[in-house]
């Protein structure tokens, strides 16, 4: 088995550097060069000497290398691990210590530590698809929130820097089982058609040809935008209607679809339902024997 202590990530000379260089995860977790800075920031109770001393402190992207900068376009290799933070200010009433036992006791993390300022934890975690970090993530803080601990939210960004931090008494397993659990956002429920329209009934025919096809006739942002605004002139029942359509393409998200569908419910009344069937017909989409 693969020590993910030896993954290679990318570090960086502080909160502003942010071109960075390499070293494992391991030479990065165990570094002491710095436990007398990191003990002064946890003793001061100056908020701006904290961050002087926070800022100054090396930090690492635990997720991934990369290069030439630090931005979710440049990452060249995901280490297949996702860093989530709990801080004590979210988790009242909580004893750090107390929260740390109760961890342990969960078989996907693999590493586990104080914060560089003491007052909350970080865990990392391996995860079987790196492609979703963000999906995991959610599932984290889900599945978290249901024992009663709730993880910085800002995790899902496969770039966040997490600082050199120091704790005596670090919890580490080597075989932790990665973590595969994704979360999937709920759909709302759709406000079903019960009438004979026959416009209503092409739309359906139009809309399961596409599915049987494969075929997706959203892509492109105009097109998206088109047949949504197209389908918001039947109303709510039109909803259904766009998710099928949009769920085709891979890019598909089920909450971005129902933010763009309620504003065009709201902004697009001149658009009518001919769009939807002239941008399926640029697409060849067939009913029949005739094209739409």
């Amino acid at each position: 088995m693969e020590d993910i202590f030896n993954i290679r990530i990318s570090v960086y000379n502080g909160l502003h550097d942010n071109v960075g260089t390499v070293a494992t995860i391991r030479q990065f977790l165990n570094s002491t060069k710095h436990i007398d800075e990191v003990m002064r920031l946890r003793q001061t109770t100056d908020p701006g000497e904290r961050q002087r001393i926070k800022s100054s402190l090396p930090a690492a992207t635990l997720s991934g290398r990369f290069c030439p900068s630090r931005s979710a376009s440049n990452l060249i290799e995901h280490s297949g691990l996702v860093c989530v933070d709990i801080d004590g200010k979210d988790n009242p009433g909580q004893g750090i210590m107390e929260m740390k036992t109760r961890l342990s006791r969960c078989r996907n993390i693999a590493y586990m530590a104080l914060s560089v300022s003491g007052g909350g934890l970080y865990c990392i975690v391996p995860i079987t698809c790196p492609a979703h970090h963000g999906d995991h993530v959610r599932a984290l803080q889900r599945d978290f929130s249901k024992i009663g601990i709730t993880i910085d939210k800002a995790c899902k960004d496969v770039t966040r820097l997490r600082v050199l931090s120091y704790d005596p008494e670090p919890y580490e397993n080597q075989a932790a089982e990665p973590y595969s659990a994704t979360y999937r956002e709920p759909r709302r429920a759709f406000v079903p058609y019960r009438g004979a329209d026959d416009t209503m009934r092409r739309v359906e025919d139009l809309v399961k040809t596409c599915e049987l096809q494969h075929i997706d006739i959203t892509d492109g942002y105009d097109n998206w935008f088109n047949i949504g605004a197209a389908l918001a002139s039947l109303g709510e029942p039109g909803r259904e209607f766009y998710h099928r359509l949009s769920a085709l393409n891979a890019g598909y998200k089920t909450a971005e679809c129902d933010r763009k569908f309620d504003n065009l419910l709201k902004t697009c009344g001149r658009i009518g339902i001919g769009t939807l069937f002239h941008v399926a017909q640029g697409h060849g989409v067939i009913i029949g024997r005739k094209s739409l």
